[in-house]
């Protein structure tokens, strides 16, 4: 077998014991003003926040002033309590069985298309969190093999920003090609720039005989 193929990572199989006890009381882990945001299932604390400060940052300034009151984009960075920039990392929730924890052949091909073309892996904690000061996921548990669970089919996965930076140019291009519209050389999302997918144009000679 050559050395160059890839191992895939194998999805968890099925739901794992709790391995950190949540020693928080019930009005500490369901206090409403600590979970702002946290009705969101998928929130995963600081990385959640950075993601909406960039959709904010996409709007445009006079339209988004008007729509929200005479407030800036940089009220609500405060407010929130982040600001844009490039994400250095994904995060994505991807169903890893079928309903129940069972044997989902469909969703395992999915799965295998995330991981070996898109570049996820499965995110574990603390290591993907604490290093970019992101915080444990308050709707998920911690198994015991360190994925990230929520409920027995879903598992959090993460990938390098760079790489998801690489797709988003890339879908956009494929949407614009689809819409007849000729992709721009660079793709510009919240600011942030990534090179485009733009093919070189072809030219037919079309010769008339008499």
């Amino acid at each position: 077998m050559s050395n160059d193929t890839e191992t895939l990572e194998a999805p968890p199989k099925r739901m794992k014991p709790v391995l950190f006890a949540d020693e928080r009381t019930d009005a500490e882990r369901f206090d409403p003003k600590l979970h702002r945001g946290a009705l969101d299932p998928s929130r995963v604390p600081g990385y959640s926040e950075q993601v909406q400060a960039n959709d904010i940052a996409k709007a445009d300034d006079l339209i988004f002033r008007d729509r929200n009151g005479g407030r800036t984009k940089e009220d609500l960075y405060k407010e929130i309590g982040a600001s844009p920039g490039p994400l250095p990392v994904e995060f994505s929730w991807l169903r890893v069985s079928g309903a129940g924890g069972a044997d989902a052949p469909s969703v395992l091909r999915e799965l295998d298309h995330y991981t070996n073309s898109q570049g996820f892996r499965i995110a574990r904690w603390p290591d993907d969190f604490e290093q970019h000061g992101y915080g444990r996921p308050p709707a998920a548990r911690i198994a015991e093999d360190g994925t990230i669970r929520r409920g027995p089919d879903v598992a959090l996965y993460v990938r390098s920003g760079e790489v998801a930076r690489m797709w988003d140019a890339f879908k956009f291009e494929e949407q614009r090609r689809l819409e007849g519209i000729k992709a721009p050389d660079e793709y510009t999302a919240g600011g942030f720039s990534a090179e485009g997918f733009v093919e070189p144009e072809k030219h037919e000679t079309l010769t008339v005989r008499h």
